[in-house]
This record gives C-alpha cells, sequence and structure tokens, in this order.
C-alpha cells in the first residue's frame, strides 16, 4: 500500500466513523425521585437507606449508581 492508498483507507475510514449513530443518553430511573432522594440525602441519609428506600418503590439502583447521580444533581 503506498502513501496515496493509505490516505485514501485513512479518509474512507473517517468518513464511515462520522456516520456511527451516538447511543442518545436517556433519562435515569432515578429521575423521577429526585426531590425524596436529594431531601433523603440532605437529612443524612447513607447510601444504603436511599437504596433500600428505593427497593421499596421496586427500583433496584447500585450505591455506586446513587452515588454517580447524587453527584450530577446535588446542588
Amino acid at each position: 500500500m503506498d502513501a496515496q492508498e493509505a490516505q485514501a483507507e485513512a479518509e474512507r475510514i473517517k468518513k464511515r466513523m462520522a456516520l456511527r449513530v451516538k447511543k442518545k443518553f436517556t433519562k435515569s430511573k432515578l429521575d423521577k425521585y429526585k426531590p425524596e432522594i436529594l431531601q433523603l440525602k440532605a437529612v443524612g441519609s447513607s447510601l444504603e437507606v436511599i437504596r433500600l428506600w428505593l427497593a421499596e418503590k421496586h427500583i433496584q439502583a447500585n450505591r455506586s449508581t446513587i452515588s454517580r447521580w447524587l453527584k450530577s444533581h446535588e446542588v
């Protein structure tokens, strides 16, 4: 493969990559309970308490997920 073929191949691949559809992020299942979760955290509830509260609402979430969600939603 000479330099011109390599350049053409690189351009072809770049165009193909540009056509990829990026993943669209959906709302978190925790967003529905935002006020309640933030209130629980404000009164000093641990992540485990919040996780158990969500489990009562039939929402399964790991503590790490709740922690990441809180970091992006806390004021």
